[in-house]
């Protein structure tokens, strides 16, 4: 299994790196992206909003964990989608399938190069807000933030699989990863904490899981909070991901399936 994810790892990152220029405008586009949110926190007035009070009162540290976070959800939800789509229009998805590769690790090893770009992207938001801004996180819950990173790709993967295998029967169209990223966006308390929406509101964004994901975040990199303290928040995302990864892994199987059956693998 490892041996496959580096093979497809491997061939990812050698065709992305004979498109640098293509490579390094995905790392320089961070910038403006904290710029932008910085500028927008200076507008506000740090240590004005008492909205912020419970995550130390500025919105830079803030926004910069959701926007990190958010972009990470966005680009696991996609990957699979993206990948599944690609192949068809290269027409390599049915050679690929017709391999003993195995499901689970086609799936995840497509997907592969995405998600450790991604994590390096998460690290240089945190480290530009650290060194061009001063922001201050507490690091002393690392190995918990990584295992909520790691339950958050699981949780986010689950949706994008299920799209993917959307794209694999209909060719066009992901209504499923619009849907549920405009819904994360609006009420994962990704730009604004969730106590400014009402509480009807509040309660539906429970059932996302970026909103969970961000809650443990906050609290551990700005308060040094533990983990363990926030334990509905993570029994919340390892039902995500415990429940809706196998479950999407067997729609996407049956979705293959059916594919096979109509004989439209390699339609596009």
């Amino acid at each position: 299994m490892i041996g496959k994810l580096w093979a497809f790892l491997h061939r990812d990152l050698f065709n992305e790196m004979s498109y640098k220029l293509s490579f390094v405008l995905q790392i320089l586009g961070v910038l403006p992206a904290i710029l932008l949110f910085y500028f927008l926190s200076v507008m506000i007035g740090e240590g004005n909003v008492a909205a912020l009070g419970q995550y130390g009162g500025e919105y830079f540290p803030f926004v910069l964990i959701g926007i990190a976070i958010q972009n990470y959800q966005t680009f696991a939800l996609m990957s699979f989608a993206s990948m599944m789509r690609e192949a068809q229009l290269s027409g390599t998805l049915e050679a690929i399938l017709v391999t003993p590769v195995g499901t689970a690790p086609f799936l995840f090893g497509s997907a592969i190069y995405s998600f450790v770009l991604n994590s390096f992207r998460i690290v240089l938001y945190l480290f530009l807000g650290v060194v061009m801004f001063d922001v201050q996180y507490d690091w002393s819950q690392l190995p918990a933030i990584v295992l909520v990173l790691l339950l958050t790709i699981a949780a986010s993967a689950s949706i994008g699989i299920l799209s993917a295998s959307f794209i694999l029967l209909f060719k066009k169209g992901d209504p499923l990863n619009w849907a549920f990223n405009m819904v994360s966006w609006l009420l994962g308390g990704v730009y604004y904490p969730l106590s400014v929406m009402p509480e009807w509101l509040q309660n539906v964004s429970h059932l996302i899981p970026i909103t969970h994901s961000l809650e443990i975040m906050r609290q551990c990199l700005i308060h040094g909070a533990s983990v363990w303290s926030m334990s509905t928040h993570v029994w919340a995302l390892a039902l995500w991901a415990f429940i809706g990864l196998p479950c999407s892994i067997t729609v996407f199987v049956m979705a293959m399936s059916r594919a096979r059956q109509q004989g439209t693998l390699g339609h596009y």
